[in-house]
């Protein structure tokens, strides 16, 4: 029994000594690969990452609130030679890895209104230590957009994604190759026009540092001619017909004539307002509309105060006024539709 103890401890001496330096040796290692990945590629000068956004398709389009709803790709590409490896001996072309095995971007959508809906994403790296990230995303976006040239608008779409280290860490650039749009996107009552992507620097006030930034602008222009067809026309047809008290006598059909066009303003205002914007400031369609409602209410009182010289026995300078208003008024109604287009659209 003695013989069996004396042995154990001889075992143990022996093998304690040889394992527990390697057991240590494997966990420092391990500590420092860590450490390693989780730091930037190169950390005395700012790392260079390239973005990409590319739109797959619209979801929804809200020009009230000023936001819009799209899915598309987002690209990264950045330098790591840390992960550079030999394709011969691994046999391989490219590894794969997950989010938080290896050093990644930290970056944010500025303009986004909650967090983004992920599908996918893709994260590799070529032999001499490219890294290639790729996103398949879905998010609820703010823009600014001016409503003012309604409806010969056209807005810009923005999709801004930001470092959260200062540009002396991180530095953003525009990689125009993986920034695009598809061919089949589509966007109601709009056309997309063309796209653009450029880097920015933001300077925060606040922290008193500077941040890269990447822009992705998408340019739309408005279809308006449903809007030509179904309201100017129908409004200038109206207006046409409220002049033609200037070519009659009576009292009578004048005053229905007026007051016919009147109400079937109104009434067709009621009708197509829903498909106006609701904006605090007044449109190009707001000052047409209102220049038709001036000139019909300037008729009526036209043929009130026509009225009343028919009864004041001065024909003749009721028969003046008709003769000159028959070209005066359409010359004016003229000019205040060019002051529009002018002060709107030009």
């Amino acid at each position: 029994m003695r013989q069996k103890i004396v042995y154990l401890f001889a075992f143990l001496s022996l093998y304690l000594p040889i394992n527990v330096p390697k057991v240590v040796a494997q966990e420092v290692s391990q500590q420092e690969t860590t450490y390693q990945i989780s730091q930037r590629p190169d950390t005395d000068n700012p790392t260079e990452v390239a973005v990409g956004v590319y739109l797959i398709d619209f979801d929804t389009f809200d020009e009230i609130d000023e936001s819009f709803k799209l899915n598309g790709y987002l690209f990264l590409t950045w330098q790591d030679q840390r992960l550079a490896f030999n394709p011969s001996q691994t046999a391989v072309n490219s590894k794969t890895y997950n989010i938080g095995e290896i050093w990644t971007p930290n970056i944010k959508f500025l303009n986004i209104e909650s967090v983004r809906e992920t599908a996918y994403i893709l994260l590799k790296v070529e032999p001499d230590g490219t890294v290639y990230y790729k996103e398949r995303f879905t998010g609820q976006f703010n823009s600014e957009m001016n409503l003012q040239r309604f409806p010969f608008d056209r807005q810009r779409l923005r999709v801004i994604v930001e470092s959260l280290d200062n540009s002396k860490n991180l530095v953003l650039l525009a990689d125009n190759s993986k920034t695009g749009t598809a061919k089949d996107a589509f966007l109601t009552g709009w056309r997309i026009r063309d796209f653009q992507a450029f880097p920015r620097v933001r300077v925060s006030e606040v922290e008193e540092e500077n941040f890269s930034e990447y822009v992705y602008e998408i340019n739309i222009s408005r279809y308006h001619n449903p809007y030509i067809w179904n309201v100017f026309l129908p409004l200038f047809f109206i207006i046409i017909v409220s002049w033609t008290v200037f070519w009659s006598r009576s009292f009578e059909s004048n005053t229905v004539i007026a007051t016919s066009s009147l109400v079937s303003a109104i009434a067709f205002n009621i009708v197509v307002v829903e498909e106006l914007p609701k904006v605090a400031y007044l449109t190009f369609i707001n000052g047409f509309i209102l220049i038709v409602y001036v000139f019909i209410c300037l008729v009526i009182i036209y043929t009130v105060v026509k009225h009343w010289l028919d009864l004041e026995k001065k024909k003749e300078l009721s028969l003046k006024i008709d003769r000159t208003a028959r070209w005066l008024v359409p010359a004016v109604f003229s000019v205040s539709n060019i002051i529009l287009i002018a002060a709107f659209l030009l």
